[in-house]
């Protein structure tokens, strides 16, 4: 299980963690890169172009001061910055040098474009920076920071200070110029606003500065904001790992402790316990797969008990012919047996022979009918033709009979696939059947029920008992009937026909007549074919499988 759960987890993780950590492999960063610039681009581009044609028009010293201006008209930063800033980003490089504007995917995303042939770059932020955004937010704390300290004696200011802000995730504190970073300071002189930010070369702090008189300054280090988003990050990384991990593992469990049930019942059903089934949910993963697998368990167990039975009953039934051939054959080697004694004897030697022939006939015919039907054997014929000649002969040879057939012109004439031959020896079967307990009548009918074909066999017999219907198409079953004597048959007969019908996935079952005897009713679904013989369906080739012929 755990090596199956770990393969899960990182199939699931893998792609994930690409997808959440912004590198060169990540496939949802190039798209938010390639996305960003297709709308971006078309949007600002003419502003761009606008401010380097009045730079251009002006002299290079007054650049600075044109750009300072505009910038207070933009709610992003508007800069100008110089081709060695971008160094580090070849491709921009590339873009700025052809004269193209480039587009930065960065915090903040901008737009870049060279000014003519100089080494200055238009800035053009189209979002605000985080830098920036910690700037606005800190602006009012830090001018009320600086009004309190102008409140109090300059000896209080850094234990003021310290004691407002003792509570804060931020280092602030009170410094003199020599201590204050050069970089803070020129952005201080340079803006007109009282606070100015920088962001650290790492990233992982940002700075802001503010004046308290000619002597102090406010210097924040900000590191709580950035450690604050990882956390909230990593928190919602570890919850989504465990929400995911749990749901795997919710997953995975059944599925693994369903599968070595299986596995288990299939192994102990190798071993001969055909009684073990698998038990599984109806909700289960493999619950079809142990639907399947019961189903086969059983078709096998029937399977094997009916064959177990069918050779315990060969040979209960080989016994009394061989033991009236061995009788025979002893009497026949006594010299003091009369000739007259001895025809006797021969004659039995020879019915037993013939007994024997008929009981391992009727066995081969019922095994060849117990195994998966053969598609060699189904052909496109017309049946109802096929069946009112069969039914010629057989009331030329049992003449004294009524043999009434009924059958319309439709099905005289439909093309029908089905195994000629098996399907003629079922019906065969059942006329010989109806004619060793019919008085007088025999009405054989040719229909369709619902989506099936049926041929319905009656006659005026005495018919079989309600308790009785179900074990008349068990093999080596006879009704314990004076009419139904066992010297007429081994009970193979009725068995043939239900194994002939289920070759059809069709059944024959068996009612009382409106003749007064028995009705059977043999029926299979439809194969119509209007065709050639050839033309057999995918569907009957794959549900018939090739055995060869006994």
């Amino acid at each position: 299980m755990l090596r199956s759960f770990a393969i899960l987890w990182f199939a699931v993780f893998t792609p994930l963690i690409l997808l959440v950590i912004p590198t060169d492999l990540n496939p949802l960063q190039a798209l938010s890169k390639s996305m960003s610039e297709r709308f971006f681009k078309p949007i600002y581009s003419t502003s761009v172009n606008l401010l380097e044609e009045q730079l251009l028009a002006q002299p290079p010293e007054q650049w600075q001061e044109t750009i300072k201006q505009h910038n207070q008209f933009f709610y992003n930063p508007l800069k100008l910055k110089t081709l060695q800033d971008f160094q580090s980003q070849p491709d921009i490089i590339n873009e700025l040098r052809q004269g193209n504007i480039a587009f930065e995917f960065d915090s903040p995303m901008a737009l870049l474009k060279r000014v003519g042939r100089s080494q200055h770059v238009i800035y053009y932020a189209l979002q605000e920076s985080e830098e920036s955004v910690v700037a606005n937010q800190a602006k009012g704390a830090l001018y009320l920071a600086k009004q309190d300290l102008l409140k109090h004696p300059k000896e209080q200011w850094g234990e003021r200070l310290a004691l407002n802000h003792s509570d804060l995730p931020i280092t602030i504190k009170l410094v003199e110029k020599p201590n204050v970073p050069d970089i803070l300071l020129e952005k201080l002189e340079a803006t007109d606003d009282f606070i100015a930010s920088h962001t650290l070369a790492d990233r992982s702090t940002i700075q802001l500065l503010t004046q308290v008189d000619n002597e102090h300054w406010i210097l924040v280090a900000d590191e709580g904001s950035r450690t604050v988003k990882m956390k909230l990050i990593t928190y919602a990384a570890a919850a989504l790992f465990g929400l995911v991990s749990a749901t795997l593992i919710l997953w995975v469990y059944p599925l693994w402790r369903d599968l070595k049930g299986l596995a288990r019942t299939a192994n102990a059903f190798g071993r001969g316990v055909l009684t073990r089934r698998a038990k599984t949910s109806s909700l289960s993963v493999v619950s079809q797969l142990s639907d399947s697998f019961n189903q086969m368990a059983n078709n096998i167990e029937q399977l094997i008990a009916s064959q177990r039975e069918l050779t315990r009953a060969v040979a209960h039934d080989l016994r009394t012919p061989l033991y009236r051939l061995r009788f025979a054959l002893e009497m026949l080697e006594d010299e003091t047996v009369s000739e007259a004694q001895k025809n006797k004897y021969r004659r039995t030697a020879i019915s037993s022979l013939d007994s024997l022939d008929q009981l391992i006939n009727q066995t081969l015919l019922l095994s060849r009918y117990n195994r998966v039907a053969d598609v060699s054997h189904f052909s496109v014929v017309k049946f109802g033709q096929r069946l009112a000649r069969e039914l010629e002969d057989f009331q030329l040879e049992h003449y004294h009979f009524n043999v009434n057939f009924r059958c319309e012109d439709e099905l005289l004439n439909l093309d029908i696939l089905i195994d000629e031959r098996g399907l003629i020896r079922a019906i065969n079967n059942l006329l010989s059947n109806a004619a060793r307990f019919a008085k007088h009548t025999i009405q054989i009918t040719f229909t369709r029920i619902d989506n099936n074909l049926a041929v319905i066999v009656e006659d005026d017999g005495i018919g079989i008992d309600k308790t009785m219907r179900d074990k008349v198409f068990e093999p080596f079953i006879q009704l314990d009937n004076q009419e139904r004597s066992s010297d007429k048959g081994y009970g193979l007969g009725l068995a043939i026909v239900k194994q002939i019908a289920l070759w059809h996935d069709g059944k024959v079952t068996v009612e009382h007549s409106q003749l007064g005897g028995a009705k059977f009713v043999l029926c299979w679904p439809v194969r119509v074919k209007q065709t050639q013989r050839s033309n057999v369906t995918d569907s009957d080739t794959n549900r018939l499988k090739t055995d060869k012929d006994l």
